[in-house]
């Protein structure tokens, strides 16, 4: 099998232990196009007697009485015996509901003349409407599902029904990819022993056969020829392929001959289907010869990625392997760091043009003082060591982190001055700095910067969230014209996202981040561990903007964010400082191309604003009035993706169960998937003409499919525009869900109507968010840090997130 060293996003279940029978290396297909099933049945008998013992069949070939004639004859003339026979057939999609298989199995057992199958596989993972059917050669049908995990899991269960009662020895799948197959893998109590798809040297699909190797998951090639249905003069010709034809002629074997013996060299069993005796007995001549490895390698250079079947009921291309390269052609996907000789993970990201470069450093335990002392160079150029250094941070975060870090960077030689941004509490009780995130406060920070001394190679170094991220970037790229910029993210918000970026911007009365520049940090210093002091609310609030790129980009980051959080205690895992450190770095590495790449795409401009149009009117509204409970970024930005793909939807870019994963993936999280009952559609639109996308309408990019973004219909963007209906539209579908679900936001209780705005005690009755961490004011107008603070003060019925 292939070699090829492919990371799997499942883990692999060790059935090698396990004693069943595997199929045969040559089988002869039976599908015969709907069309004479007594051929097939001949072409059966011919094949028993020309040594063949694997033979594939399905219930929708509509020929199994046919062979089971066949079988039967070859069994009373003693050609065979029933142990010597390997039979497969088929679960057609229609009889895939639980309490239809074990009827589907045995007219199947009837129509073949047989006691039991040597294996029963799952036809395609796809369940259709009982009625749906094939009419003169065509399919009539609905579809149930597609792909569904847990209702893949449901058929499951009725097959493995079929080996206890003895009807089947053991069961297969077919047309199952990684994630598909691996998620089975995982539900189900007997293993699959097989997986039957199309595989020839134009569609290697090399992932796929790696993971089935390692999952000991048997590989059964259909199409191994590369023919299956009508062709036409623009598909390409396997079987006549120049190079097959020339390694034919090294070896003296037949252009199929190579081509099945291609097929057996990389482990798989192989099912050409012929009706024509002479290449029946010649497509079994490949068992006692081999091609060299000279010869594979060869053949293995013919991957075009073409398949020769496509179905109308499956879309092959909705759920794409984890390594695929979702991105524009010409840009990676990710981008890897590496760790180097003093132990910091290391990356960057830039931009060609005017130098836009930011170097990004990730350590765990990197804030605390010792650390620093050692390690604060490493942070700033050598031109900022003998200049004024300024701290930016805000209230909460500097009781938690401030004095330490002005510690660390004073014991490194440097001489640091700590610029403190107010604090405010939320109804929720969370801490916020998102209602400073204004000029005025841009103003009060320079006039203390510029009261206390800088120089030209000064740094302002900040300290904190997304909110002092990007008030900090502003500050600096504005003193001197210009002076150096590092971050210290101290929140999710800002570690996973609002710090990887060289856009710097602050709010405005009209909208989010309307004022601001492009500026990059010189350096972005990533601590995980600090992570695990803020509220869980918080530390949820960047698993939002995470998320957006594995919906857009990449299956395996959705299921590293996901997976751990579905299955385990979401408040213990977020706090999982290698959890946290596996983000950070897996966040960084695959949003640095798109802003390597900015300017080659706008995929580039909408894969990371994925759910933003929606968002900022949601996040703004939110703290636009006390009648709404303020959202914190990454909710809104949860909210914003699950509205995206309802109009994705509406405009026909995406299926119904796209919609269903991004609300199921979205709310696994424990973040909101609804607009909030406190708010209507038509403010929320009025608001959206402010999002810096918008021209005549709207304008936002849409996910076609888990894990790859929707190009539109030019070919030449990933913009699409949509208009008030279509908007409309969504926002409706939207909240019909949230209202047939009785809720108002699936996160916490604060989203429901019936909890009352309860400010807390001495906070101010404003809003906002970002710092992460819960305070309450002392008497001394300090702030006393805790996690869980405020929590007593607003009351059990506030229940924030089981806190």
């Amino acid at each position: 099998m292939c070699q090829e060293r492919v990371a799997f996003p499942f883990p692999i279940v060790d059935m090698s232990t396990t004693v069943i029978r595997r199929p045969p290396l040559v089988g002869l297909g039976t599908f015969n196009r709907f069309q004479d099933a007594d051929a097939v049945g001949e072409a059966v008998s011919v094949a028993i007697r020309a040594g063949y013992r694997h033979f594939d069949c399905a219930s929708l070939y509509g020929n199994e009485k046919a062979v089971g004639k066949a079988f039967a004859a070859a069994l009373k003339a003693g050609e065979v015996t029933r142990d010597q026979l390997y039979v497969v057939s088929k679960l057609w999609c229609s009889d895939a509901a639980p309490e239809d298989v074990e009827a589907a199995c045995r007219k199947t057992l009837d129509d073949l003349g047989l006691e039991y199958l040597d294996n029963y596989t799952m036809h395609w993972p796809v369940q259709m409407t009982k009625d749906s059917k094939v009419v003169d050669g065509k399919h009539e049908f609905s579809i149930v599902h597609q792909g569904d995990r847990k209702a893949l899991a449901a058929t499951w269960r009725a097959m493995e029904a079929l080996v206890d009662a003895g009807l089947v020895r053991s069961l297969g799948v077919s047309n199952f990819d990684v994630r598909m197959l691996g998620e089975l893998m995982q539900d189900c109590k007997i293993a699959p022993i097989s997986n039957q798809f199309e595989m020839h040297p134009f569609l290697p699909q090399r992932e796929l056969v790696a993971y089935c190797e390692k999952a000991n998951v048997h590989v059964v090639a259909y199409s191994p020829l590369g023919m299956g249905g009508p062709r036409s003069p623009q598909d390409p010709d396997l079987l006549g392929d120049s190079l097959v034809k020339h390694i034919a002629g090294e070896v003296g074997k037949s252009p199929a001959q190579v081509l099945l013996r291609w097929a057996l060299q990389r482990g798989a069993s192989a099912i050409p289907k012929s009706l024509t005796p002479e290449r029946i007995v010649q497509n079994r001549d490949v068992l006692d010869w081999a091609l060299s490895s000279s010869q594979m390698e060869r053949l293995d250079s013919l991957d075009i990625g073409y398949r020769f079947i496509e179905v109308p009921y499956f879309n092959f291309d909705q759920r794409p392997p984890s390594n695929v390269n979702t991105a524009p052609p010409g840009q990676a996907l990710v981008k890897e760091g590496y760790v180097d000789e003093y132990g910091f993970y290391r990356n960057y990201f830039a931009r060609e043009g005017k130098e836009l470069r930011t170097e990004v450093i990730i350590r765990r335990g990197l804030l605390e003082p010792d650390e620093l002392a050692s390690n604060g160079r490493h942070l700033l150029p050598e031109k900022c060591w003998a200049a004024p250094i300024h701290v930016v941070t805000d209230e909460a975060v500097s009781a938690l982190y401030g004095d330490q870090v002005v510690e660390g960077l004073t014991a490194a030689g440097f001489q640091v001055h700590k610029v403190v941004i107010e604090t405010d509490v939320d109804e929720s009780g969370e801490t916020s700095t998102e209602h400073f995130k204004t000029v005025e406060s841009l103003m009060r920070c320079s006039d203390l910067i510029l009261e206390r001394g800088i120089t030209k190679h000064s740094a302002i170094v900040s300290l904190g969230g997304g909110v002092v991220n990007n008030l900090a970037g502003v500050l600096a790229g504005m003193l001197y014209r210009g002076i150096t910029l590092v971050h210290l993210p101290t929140t999710t918000m800002s570690a996973f996202d609002a710090a990887l970026d060289f856009k710097q911007a602050i709010n405005h009365s009209l909208g989010k981040n309307l004022l601001g520049c492009y500026y990059p940090a010189t350096t972005i210093a990533i601590d995980p561990d600090c992570l695990a002091t803020l509220s869980e609310r918080h530390s949820l609030n960047g698993v939002g903007e995470a998320l957006k790129h594995g919906l857009t980009q990449s299956v395996e980051l959705t299921d590293m964010i996901v997976r751990p959080l579905r299955e385990g205690d979401p408040f213990k895992v977020i706090k999982d400082g290698a959890y946290m450190e596996r983000l950070c770095r897996a966040a960084l590495e695959i949003k640095a191309p798109t802003l390597d790449d900015y300017n080659n795409s706008d995929f580039n401009e909408f894969c990371p604003q994925y759910g933003h149009a929606i968002a900022h009117s949601v996040e703004h509204m939110s703290w636009s009035s006390k009648a709404h409970q303020p959202l914190l970024h990454g909710e809104a930005v949860a909210i914003g993706m699950c509205v995206s793909a309802e109009v994705a939807f509406l405009k026909g870019v995406c299926t119904r169960q796209v919609v269903d994963q991004h609300y199921d993936l979205v709310g696994a999280t424990g973040l909101p998937t609804y607009v909030p009952r406190t708010m209507d559609i038509g403010p929320l639109i009025r608001q959206m003409r402010f999002d810096k996308h918008t021209v005549k309408n709207p304008t936002m990019g849409l996910v076609a499919q888990i894990g790859g973004m929707a190009m539109a219909p030019s070919g030449e963007s990933y913009a699409f525009d949509a208009s008030e209906a279509e908007l409309t539209a969504a926002f409706e579908a939207n909240m019909k869900r949230r209202d047939e679900d009785n809720v108002c936001g699936s996160c916490a209780s604060i989203f429901a109507t019936e909890i009352p705005t309860v400010p807390a005690p001495g906070a101010p009755a404003a809003s906002s968010s970002d710092s992460g961490a819960a305070a309450s004011p002392a008497a001394d107008g300090s702030q006393i840090m805790s996690i869980n603070s405020f929590v007593g003060h607003l009351g059990k019925e506030l229940k924030l997130f089981g806190m």
